[in-house]
């Protein structure tokens, strides 16, 4: 380990293990305008030759070990994946891109023409592949972050209080997104994207333990279900809203990573153990796909792959709306999806 700020041993210990496993050099960096939940550089994704920590520079104490330990997990997942088949994230290429451009825009056009006031087409090409990498991004967030956190409450107790802070925190920010744009996107893509977070809250709440977790107190929109009898909930109006379809999409989701993600989050520090984490991992990720229809979506590939893609998604936008709209689109109105 490379690095000259003081360390608790607890942290200490659980770099070293890490580095002993994966037989490599972790190096802890603060940059003052670094993620809040840090930022790991692995050698499994870039073409270096080391692991790099990062971690906003007012960190300290129990929220600093909070961050390493996470990003350590999360190191030891990518590599035992490496070591033990090939680790592969969520991708994309013009084709898949195209598939998912093309159903978001068939749902918007149904959720259209249910409203008075139409979305100008400006917003509605602009909209597309927006929603499409919001979905990609979250699907390449959303399955490690249960099991890196499970693992880390398990195996680290002086960091839950820090921990649960956190979680909390997130669990907030990530039902806010979107919001603001609820009357603007398909109601099936809101509703599909509150389902996954509320669904992952849910799962941390039964697994860490902790009651204050649960979205239905989190959430403003959702308090009305913390101890609603069924019946009235079915005899309100908020049977037809949002925020109830996201808590029944949501239930359905958490039965997913219960049926995934049955780990035991004490098992022994082995290379084969990260192994099986990462599988849990994809396994439940294909079956939200396939839960939300979203299983043409995306492709697995090497962390290479996706970088270029990255680099590439302008290019693929413009091909998959070309194919969308045809001899309606002009290089005007994919310009003008970007102001």
């Amino acid at each position: 380990m490379k690095t000259n700020m003081p360390l608790s041993k607890p942290i200490r210990r659980y770099i070293a293990e890490a580095e002993r496993l994966l037989d490599t050099e972790i190096t802890l960096l603060r940059k003052p305008e670094a993620e809040p939940a840090g930022t790991l550089i692995d050698v499994y994704t870039y073409n270096i030759d080391k692991n790099i920590i990062i971690f906003p520079a007012n960190y300290i104490g129990l929220l600093k070990d909070f961050v390493i330990a996470k990003q350590c997990t999360y190191l030891l997942v990518k590599g035992a994946a490496e070591e033990r088949g090939g680790y592969r994230v969520c991708s994309y290429d013009a084709d898949s891109v195209y598939r998912g451009m093309r159903q978001i825009y068939f749902d918007t056009l149904k959720d259209e023409a249910k409203k008075d006031k139409k979305l100008p087409v400006k917003k509605l090409i602009e909209m597309l592949f927006m929603l499409y990498r919001q979905f990609h991004d979250d699907l390449n967030e959303l399955p490690w972050n249960p099991i890196v956190n499970a693992r880390v409450y398990h195996r680290m107790e002086q960091l839950r209080k820090t921990q649960l802070y956190i979680l909390l925190k997130d669990g907030k920010k990530d039902m806010d997104e979107m919001s603001d744009m609820m009357e603007i996107i398909p109601r099936r893509y809101f509703v599909l994207d509150k389902s996954m977070f509320y669904a992952r809250d849910l799962y941390l709440a039964k697994t860490l333990p902790s009651d204050k977790l649960m979205p239905v107190v989190n959430i403003p929109q959702m308090k009305k279900f913390d101890h609603l009898e069924v019946k009235e909930m079915l005899t309100t109006r908020w049977t037809h809203t949002a925020w109830y379809q996201s808590k029944v999409f949501g239930d359905n989701m958490l039965e997913i990573m219960e049926k995934y993600l049955q780990i035991d989050w004490n098992g022994e520090i082995t290379i084969d153990y990260f192994a099986d984490l990462y599988k849990s991992g994809v396994a439940m990720t294909n079956a939200l796909t396939a839960y939300m229809t979203m299983k043409d979506w995306f492709i697995w590939e090497k962390p290479k792959h996706l970088l270029n893609a990255l680099e590439k998604s302008e290019t693929y936008e413009h091909e998959a709306l070309r194919k969308i709209f045809g001899d309606l689109i002009d290089d005007q109105n994919l310009n003008g999806g970007r102001s």
